[in-house]
Parts: C-alpha cells; structure tokens; sequence
C-alpha cells in the first residue's frame, strides 16, 4: 500500500440509486487502497447510473487501474457491496501512463504529483522501474529521463546521476559504493557519473 501524510484508512462511500419505479438499491464501495485518483471519483459517478449487477460489473472491468474487485449482493436486501484493490502506480511514462511494479500500464489521470515521472521510450520502462528498485533506497528520485546521446540521467533531491545508455551491475554497485561513500564524508555532489568502467567521477557546484 501506498503511505499517505494523513492517517490511512479504507474510505467506504455509500450512494443510493434507482433501478425501477418501485425499488432502490444501496452500494458501498471499499476502496481498500485509499482513494488516490480521479477516475474513482468518475466511477462512484458512473456507477450511480447503472441499474443491474452485471452492468456494474462490466465497468469495473473496464477501469485498468482496478486490480481486483469483488461484488456481493445479498439475497433478498437491497444491498450490494464492492471492494476495490487500486494499482499501485510507481512512475508515470511520458506524462501518459502510469506503471505498476509488475510492469501493468494503465492510463495517468493526472491525480499524482508525488511520483517518479519519466521521459524515455515505452520500451525501456522496465529499465526504469530497475534504477527505482536500485536507488530508491539510496536517494529520493523525483525525474529520470533517457537520451539517445547521453543515455539515463536521475534527478534526485540533492544531485543528478548519470548512468549512461547501459545499465549493469557494476554501475549500480559503483553508485551505491559512491553514495555511501559520500554520505560518510559529508559531501554533496551536484552530479554523480557512473558511465567510467572503473567507478565515479565526482562533481561539486552547479
């Protein structure tokens, strides 16, 4: 689950729509993940105007940013409960989609800002999710953008890393080295190249 500044909790929202003339249904939604994005607040809209289980159904089905949902309607009462399990979006490609640690796109409704955003071709976003998985623990990154001349640059806080176009082990070995290194001396680099064969080069100032 995501953490949140405020204290988490499920968010259960109720709303009552009509179905005929003569009968009302109750749904409540377990948004089990906390409410994070616009296109929930769409679906509960959405969901008002559906009048049957199988119509409710369909548009879950058809929210790519639900992973899992279960609907239950209890015989004889006029109640139907949904849990909702969210993705959990770790960056957002292109200013277009966000994606999951499992590599699942599903569309940026722009309702994110506290996000990795990213800036490279579809094709390397699981490079992308492996430099997060790598130095997130290191560093806190807020953009990573890839060029065809210069390859991967991470903006973090504090400095910018270079990695170059390919990312290895020894490159990330060599960052965390630098990192740690750098965190024992007390110094703030501005930039952090990885792209030697041999380890960093080091730059202080703007």
């Amino acid at each position: 689950m995501h953490h949140f500044n405020f204290k988490k909790i499920f968010f259960l929202f109720t709303f009552i729509f009509s179905i005929s003339l003569y009968a009302e249904y109750e749904i409540e939604i377990n948004f089990e993940s906390g409410f994070e994005f616009k296109r929930q607040q769409l679906l509960i809209e959405t969901l008002r105007k559906k009048n049957s289980k199988r119509k409710i159904e369909k548009v879950l089905i058809s929210e790519d940013w639900i992973k899992n949902y279960s609907i239950i309607q209890k015989p004889f009462q006029k109640k139907i409960f949904i849990r909702i399990k969210n993705r959990e979006p770790i960056l957002v490609l292109n200013d277009e989609f966000f994606y999951d640690k499992d590599l699942f796109r599903f569309k940026y409704d722009k309702s994110k800002n506290d996000i990795i955003f990213v800036s490279a071709p579809q094709d390397l976003a699981e490079d992308a999710l492996k430099i997060i998985a790598r130095c997130e623990d290191s560093v806190k990154i807020k953009t990573i953008k890839y060029s065809h001349v210069t390859g991967w640059d991470i903006k973090t806080d504090k400095f910018l890393i270079k990695f170059g176009k390919h990312l290895t082990e020894k490159k990330f070995q060599n960052f965390e080295d630098t990192v740690n290194y750098l965190f024992e001396i007390g110094k703030n680099p501005s930039i952090i190249d990885i792209r030697y064969k041999d380890g960093a080069a080091i730059k202080y100032g703007k």
